[in-house]
């Protein structure tokens, strides 16, 4: 664990989680930034959000894809594969939402908190493990 600890402290950019972590504060700026706009002009809620989530998505794509993960996989593969480990994050989140509000009790603005960090751990795991690693054709 110091180990870790030392060399997170030299290089803390290199963190691939501080990196998602950083790339989801922007990635939230982007579809909140496009969704106020889009209202701000005219554009009715429930359009301005679905075009915000997209507009996000993508952003989170192409940032995670760049500068977190650093893939040279192809865009289709890692597209594909972000979808699904985003599609598997959000119904972990969701799981863990229902089940401590409704299952355990839990008071459900305490148990969005607790189910929105499943999501983010889950989608960096999902993320770092499966949608951008490396393909065996790009690391050999």
């Amino acid at each position: 664990m110091k180990k870790y600890a030392k060399e997170f402290l030299k290089n803390p950019l290199q963190n691939s989680a501080l990196l998602y972590a950083i790339v989801g504060v922007a990635n939230t700026i982007v579809g909140l930034g496009v969704i106020f706009a889009l209202m701000y002009v005219g554009v009715k809620p429930e359009v301005a959000n679905p075009i915000g989530y997209v507009v996000g998505f993508l952003n989170s794509y192409f940032l995670n894809k760049k500068f977190t993960f650093k893939s040279a996989n192809s865009h289709k593969r890692d597209f594909v594969r972000f979808g699904v480990a985003m599609g598997v994050a959000y119904l972990i989140n969701l799981a863990v939402l229902l089940g401590m509000h409704y299952g355990c009790g839990t008071d459900k603005y305490i148990a969005q908190i607790i189910a929105s960090v499943c999501y983010t751990i889950s989608g960096y795991c999902i993320s770092k493990l499966w949608a951008f690693k490396p393909s065996k054709k790009e690391s050999e």
